[in-house]
């Protein structure tokens, strides 16, 4: 039983990690910006079909194709942001969290037309399968991959963020945008970092759902609910406390689609919505305690 317990977990991890990595981007947007961005999943979806493309049609080596994807993810989502929520952004978090429902609508029936409903899969070869025989647990090659490509990111953003002139000015505008500006700090350009951040972020995400998955018009919108869920638990505008909050319901998730009898694996996401309310009843600021925005 404990052994059947170790495989769900290694499942968990593999899903908590590309949850975690756009998650971290929702929330970027979310601290920074103060908007809830619910096209950030057609965003990640985006950089699935960037990421199919650079790697399987120009036939870019995973070296040269992830920090692509990140760019052109990060500059699609930059301009769409410039585009479309820029012009309104002073008119208060309701009509942006609408325009961002519409903007995602319009996105994922674009793509659907652009690109067509057939899944795009990678050519990713003969994958390798490793196991520990000792607790009869395996992790594939691919699966190593995705959980890899994640932790690099969290250490890359770790680095930025308490190490750089540009991780500070973003966490002092994140404590209070008011002192940030009176200080000196440019919080007009600040939010347009956070918006290539974000976009890049959902871009990686976006590209692992592929590697793991597969390219399909809806991969992102699928993820949409379990990273803002992720988001939420950690503490919505902790990046840290986003990645804790994908990992802890990537693994609750597996155990419970593993636990429950067949007819019942739906409810498996429907067991890390109870972790939410759970937790959000215990600390309501989430993980992290950090302050919820309206």
């Amino acid at each position: 039983m404990v052994l059947l317990v170790l495989q769900d977990v290694v499942f968990g991890v593999v899903l908590g990690s590309y949850v975690a990595v756009a998650a971290v981007g929702f929330t970027l947007v979310y601290g920074l910006v103060n908007m809830i961005n619910f096209a950030h999943g057609e965003y990640v979806t985006v950089g699935a079909f960037v990421g199919f493309g650079l790697a399987e049609s120009v036939g870019l080596p995973s070296a040269a194709a992830i920090p692509a994807t990140i760019l052109l993810s990060a500059v699609v989502g930059w301009a769409l942001a410039m585009l479309v929520f820029r012009p309104i952004q002073q008119t208060g978090p309701i009509p942006l969290l609408l325009t961002s429902i519409g903007l995602g609508l319009v996105m994922r029936n674009g793509i659907r037309l652009l690109a067509g409903p057939q899944p795009k899969r990678f050519a990713l070869g003969e994958t390798s399968v490793y196991r520990v025989e000792s607790l009869d647990v395996f992790v594939t090659s691919q699966q190593l991959f995705v959980i890899g490509v994640a932790i690099a990111s969290f250490l890359a953003m770790h680095a930025l963020l308490q190490y750089t002139k540009l991780g500070t000015a973003l966490r002092a505008m994140s404590d209070n945008e008011d002192l940030a500006l009176v200080t000196g700090i440019n919080t007009a350009r600040m939010r347009t970092v956070v918006w290539l951040f974000s976009s890049g972020l959902a871009g990686l995400a976006g590209y692992l759902l592929a590697v793991q998955r597969a390219a399909t018009p809806t991969v992102g919108f699928g993820q949409l609910l379990l990273v803002i869920t992720a988001a939420i638990l950690g503490g919505a505008g902790s990046v840290y406390g986003a990645i804790v909050g994908s990992y802890i319901l990537g693994i609750t998730i597996s155990l419970a689609v593993a636990q429950l009898p067949s007819w019942a694996t739906q409810l498996g996401t429907t067991m890390a919505f109870v972790v939410l309310i759970v937790v959000l009843l215990v600390r309501p600021g989430g993980i992290a305690g950090a302050e919820v925005r309206a």
